[in-house]
């Protein structure tokens, strides 16, 4: 059973890497992936993680104050959501408590990183197991090696060390979209007949859960001022759409810095032309004709419009919103 463990920062990674020595030992038959190279590392490596991605069957995210606003967290919790149903991605808190989580993370069974959050962390991975170990052995093996774990995790400094300059994570997350649609071009030119077959296996694996659409409007209208809804919604639809996500963590990029009136023109654009890709004729042959795929590409403007009224509520005088909401 492999299990993703994204991490993003010095601190994060010293959790990431102690959760996959660690959890082997309660759980033998759990495979924890955890990348050794740092996010600016290329496409080759934007490649092998996108896979990575695909093929886990349970998502631990390693929040640290340093990364809870990471746009790389975010993400992957997006991708992870998209191909997991509930309870199969657990967001794993080091330093911070349960309701400093907000925004998409938000959706997510948080917890913490001490005894009782570990074991249900455990718990949570052995319930989706094909075949998992007895309850009463997990119960009995956590509180015997988690002390070997909180010696680990002790060693971790408190304040992250100064890092070398890294490339913006914009920049990765585009590179990543690039390399994910590389893959799936070369893939159909060996043997269409096979991907196919293949792609329908997929769509049946990662099929979105009925709540996940609702979830992501809700969190949309409590999103801080940045739009970071817009980078989840780009992990989310990365496999179905891979242009339309390369759509939306471009807007992300233009919005992120822009001013009142320039994040106005730059959003009646996204959503101009996100209402005309969804609601072209080709879009039900792009996505394979998925009646989950189609039903979220049909809630996005709505999603779009809760996400981006309140970022416009908080960046322009109130009568420019309402003319906005008048003009829609």
């Amino acid at each position: 059973m492999k299990v993703f463990i994204s991490w993003s920062g010095s601190r994060s990674k010293d959790l990431a890497n102690a959760l996959r020595q660690w959890l082997p030992m309660v759980l033998q038959y759990v495979e924890p992936w955890v990348s050794d190279k740092d996010i600016s590392a290329g496409e080759r490596w934007a490649q092998a993680i996108a896979g990575e991605l695909e093929s886990a069957n349970f998502g631990i995210i390693c929040i640290t104050p340093e990364n809870i606003n990471s746009e790389w967290i975010l993400f992957e919790s997006g991708a992870l959501s998209k191909s997991m149903l509930d309870g199969k991605v657990i967001p794993l808190l080091f330093g911070l408590e349960l309701s400093d989580l907000s925004g998409p993370l938000s959706q997510f069974q948080a917890q913490k990183v001490e005894q009782a959050g570990i074991m249900e962390v455990v718990r949570a991975i052995n319930k989706v197991a094909e075949k998992p170990a007895s309850q009463q052995i997990v119960d009995q093996l956590v509180p015997t090696l988690w002390p070997q774990l909180q010696e680990t995790l002790s060693k971790i400094p408190a304040i992250a060390p100064s890092e070398k300059h890294k490339r913006p994570s914009h920049e990765i997350l585009e590179e990543l979209v690039t390399g994910v649609r590389g893959i799936s071009s070369r893939i159909r030119d060996f043997d269409p007949e096979t991907t196919d077959k293949e792609r329908n296996i997929r769509r049946r694996k990662t099929r979105l859960h009925p709540s996940l659409i609702k979830e992501i409007g809700f969190i949309s209208s409590e999103i801080d001022d940045k739009p970071t809804i817009l980078l989840f919604l780009s992990g989310v639809l990365r496999e179905d759409f891979p242009w339309l996500s390369e759509i939306l963590t471009e807007s992300y990029r233009e919005i992120r810095f822009s001013g009142p009136d320039e994040i106005e023109t730059s959003f009646n654009r996204l959503r101009h032309m996100v209402m005309h890709l969804t609601h072209h004729p080709v879009m039900r042959e792009l996505s394979g004709y998925s009646k989950e795929s189609m039903m979220l590409a049909e809630e996005l403007p709505m999603i779009l419009d809760m996400a981006f009224s309140s970022l416009l509520d908080r960046n322009t005088p109130r009568r420019m919103v309402n003319t906005l909401a008048k003009g829609k």
